[in-house]
């Protein structure tokens, strides 16, 4: 059984609904990231106690510190070894994608 629009305007407030829904769950996937690599800059926190902080299931965790496991080792792959800080990685708006900065001191690269 599949879904049948009666109307143009029914389509287009379903496909509505579609995309307010995944915007808010892209949101809430860039807060966690992020508050995960806040976290990890604090110490060293094993998947269980940062699902149970954030309360979230531990599979999601899992993902997120997949994810977070990537871009730290292509952050050091092109900033000569550097360690990626919490402070080095920035959401574009609406959780659609991200930048990481370095920090720069009298011409030098420091992170």
């Amino acid at each position: 059984m599949s879904w049948q629009p009666q109307s143009f305007d029914e389509a287009c407030r379903r496909a509505a609904g579609r995309r307010a829904y995944n915007r808010k769950r892209r949101l809430e996937r860039a807060r966690r990231i992020s508050t995960i690599l806040v976290l990890q800059d604090r110490g060293v926190f094993t998947g269980r106690a940062l699902a149970a902080s954030l309360g979230v299931h531990e599979a999601t965790v899992s993902r997120d510190l997949k994810f977070i496991r990537k871009l730290k080792a292509d952050f050091r792959r092109h900033n000569y070894g550097f360690e990626m800080r919490a402070r080095s990685f920035r959401w574009i708006q609406g959780g659609r994608g991200w930048e990481t900065t370095f920090e720069i001191r009298d011409g030098v690269r420091v992170r």
